[in-house]
């Protein structure tokens, strides 16, 4: 994806050739600086950098911050292009062969129009674009902005909202909206040869555009797609596309000994001959091999059968499996909860939780798994991986999730994430996650247990792409040791920084080692997500603004011993770049009693040229902390920078660091020398 990146003289290319073998950050440096992002097999081009004629507008907001629910915020770069009528159109001249046109695109809610695909004035594709996958809700408090709801689900709110009502978290209206933007895509040659060739031009019009049903168009990737794999030799063959056949065809290869099976192109649809039992089991040893992501896929039935937020997925029942070469499209519109209007009206509790599922793949992941040349779009999450050793995630695409993209989760250890990409997603794109898993068995006074599980450790996600994040951060750490992040790209998150390092799930074993993020661009991230948790919520306008990067040391104690503070230490940050951030640049936070210690940023570059508002903050969180703590918490410890800048048009001497009344004691950025400033802060 070359897609522009602002940087440094010390930073480079986006785009990284991929190989097995990564380097560590305790290899000596080369003579030229690793390039940053994941390598992909598509050209994308902005609808603003194309040629709109027929009336088309841009939409475009030049300075953050960038607003939820709008075209231009919600937008690449900020900016999109809209078809107002039938003769509006934006076209391209490619710059590349290819066979295959993906289209990000916005209409408004519960519409559904068209978009037909002109190659050199021949219209070669239509497109079907609707709101079926966008446009969710949220209420005026922090429960309902985590559980937005699509319109139909909203529409089933009591409309006569009663004190109970306030109780059940049932406030109206539900009118912010956001995830308003969906993708749509097309294959023009299943062959492998090229429709479109350099110099051609590509063209977007909408026969169904008009002033009460605009099209907005993103941007345009344009791939030249292989034609499909042939089966491997002496791999079991799946004979129908159902899911009895994919169950059938693995007993049949564990059974004769054989390495896998074989799913040549065609949409497998995974209906359940049992729906208690929805995932399918793989047996160890074996491999999961499609015919490509564009030609071999598994689908859910029919949501006119089935309704939608169907559950599928995957598990594994042992070490050494691989999965490659296919996509999962699901059908999920929205995240945890669904409104049960029965029980509501019998005046019980009236959310029917369902956290837990709708992930392409989930749980113990055994040891040396892999995950190469994967599609995985509308479902909740892309891996949820519990456990598991020496695992590779590689060459991957995650999109439109509502959930986190891949999330290392309760003891992965020494496992990679390589030259994957993550877009709008509606949780952390890629994240390490040192929970400890909760019992229901309490032990004395505490209501959980060590698990064997122990921290993630020795984890890396390197080389990859993460952007248009709806929700959280594009790259997360939660606790564990000696995990890396490195050489990659985060850009245009909407409520969340673009990078988290965070201990404020409880339980979660605390840091420990060192966890290295490095040589990575973070550009218009940042956002505002929470109320106040000691304040009134509901007002948009006040609602807490997050850093493009957020260091957060939360959590006040540990899983054995409540109250005994474990650790946030041992941060590292070396040759970041941060461009326009839409309020801080790095926002540092802690919980009472907790402090920040050991943490160095080396390199740390800052330009606020078209947004934000101040370099690096320090201040209270306002996330009320547990019981026996309560009030204002100021942010305690330090952090020591060295070779780092505040830079842009927007920085003057006057917002390079901030620190709110409470904090100003208690917390130092220390002057580490060679920083375009002097002295501790």
């Amino acid at each position: 994806m070359l897609r522009p990146i602002i940087m440094s003289a010390c930073a480079c290319l986006l785009l990284a050739a991929c190989n097995d073998n990564p380097s560590t950050p305790d290899d000596p440096p080369s003579e030229s600086p690793v390039p940053r992002g994941a390598t992909v097999p598509w050209d994308e081009y902005e609808a603003e950098a194309g040629v709109a004629s027929g009336g088309a507008t841009l939409e475009q907001t030049t300075t953050g911050p960038w607003l939820e629910g709008t075209l231009s915020g919600e937008a690449s770069g900020r900016k999109a292009v809209t078809l107002h009528g039938p003769t509006s159109a934006v076209a391209w001249t490619s710059r590349v062969k290819a066979n295959s046109v993906v289209v990000r695109y916005s209409v408004p809610d519960e519409k559904e129009a068209h978009l037909d695909v002109y190659v050199n004035d021949a219209k070669v594709a239509t497109l079907t674009v609707n709101s079926d996958f966008a446009w969710l809700y949220t209420g005026p408090n922090n429960t309902e902005t985590h559980n937005a709801l699509p319109r139909q689900q909203v529409d089933e709110l009591p409309q006569t909202p009663s004190a109970n009502d306030v109780g059940f978290g049932l406030q109206l209206p539900w009118t912010a909206a956001h995830h308003i933007y969906d993708e749509a895509h097309v294959l023009l040659a299943s062959d492998g040869r090229a429709t479109i060739n350099p110099g051609d031009v590509v063209k977007l019009v909408s026969p169904d555009a008009s002033t009460v049903l605009p099209v907005t168009i993103d941007f345009m990737d344009l791939e030249l797609v292989p034609e499909p794999l042939s089966a491997p030799a002496g791999y079991v063959v799946v004979s129908e596309f159902t899911e009895a056949a994919v169950v059938q065809a693995l007993q049949a290869a564990k059974d004769g000994g054989k390495p896998g099976i074989f799913l040549p192109p065609g949409d497998y649809v995974m209906a359940h001959a049992n729906p208690a039992a929805p995932k399918v089991y793989v047996p160890a040893g074996l491999t999961v091999q499609g015919a490509g992501m564009w030609h071999t896929r598994f689908v859910p039935p029919p949501p006119q059968q089935v309704g939608y937020n169907y559950e599928f997925g995957f598990r594994l029942s042992g070490d050494n499996i691989t999965f490659q070469d296919f996509a999962i499209f699901g059908t999920w519109r929205n995240r945890t909860v669904r409104y049960n209007k029965d029980a509501a009206a019998i005046g019980n509790w009236p959310w029917d939780s369902y956290d837990g599922i709708g992930r392409a793949f989930d749980r113990y992941m055994h040891n040396n798994a892999v995950f190469k040349r994967l599609w995985i779009e509308r479902m909740i999450v892309g891996g949820w991986v519990e456990g598991g050793n020496n695992m590779l995630w590689a060459d991957s695409r995650f999109r439109n999730t509502i959930a986190d993209g891949i999330n290392f989760c309760n003891g992965t250890t020494n496992s990679r994430i390589v030259n994957c990409t993550a877009r709008n997603t509606g949780d952390d794109a890629f994240a390490m996650w040192s929970a400890i898993t909760w019992d229901k068995a309490p032990i004395g006074n505490t209501p959980w247990v060590h698990q064997p599980e122990g921290p993630n450790q020795g984890n890396v996600i390197e080389r990859c792409t993460a952007g248009l994040i709806w929700r959280a951060a594009g790259f997360a750490v939660y606790g564990g040791h000696d995990n890396v992040i490195k050489d990659s790209v985060v850009y245009d998150t909407l409520r969340y920084p673009g990078i988290t390092v965070d201990n404020e799930f409880a339980p979660q074993h605390e840091f420990s080692g060192l966890t290295t993020l490095q040589n990575l661009t973070v550009e218009r991230c940042g956002g505002r997500m929470w109320w106040d948790d000691d304040g009134v919520q509901g007002d948009e306008n006040a609602r807490r603004k997050y850093g493009a990067v957020w260091l957060f040391a939360a959590n006040p104690y540990s899983p054995a011993e409540p109250y005994s503070f474990i650790r946030f230490q041992g941060i590292r940050l070396k040759d970041i770049d941060i461009i326009d951030p839409a309020y801080s640049g790095v926002l540092v936070q802690t919980t009472q009693g907790q402090r920040i210690d050991d943490t160095e940023f080396d390199g740390v570059r800052i330009v606020m040229e078209h947004s934000g508002e101040v370099g690096l903050e320090a201040n209270d969180s306002h996330k009320a902390p547990p019981s026996p703590f309560n009030g204002k918490v100021a942010t305690t410890g330090s952090i020591t920078l060295k070779n780092s800048s505040i830079t842009g048009q927007r920085a003057n001497p006057g917002n390079l660091f901030s620190k709110d009344e409470i904090s100003t004691g208690t917390f130092v950025f220390k002057d580490g020398g060679g920083n375009s400033w002097t002295g501790d802060r």
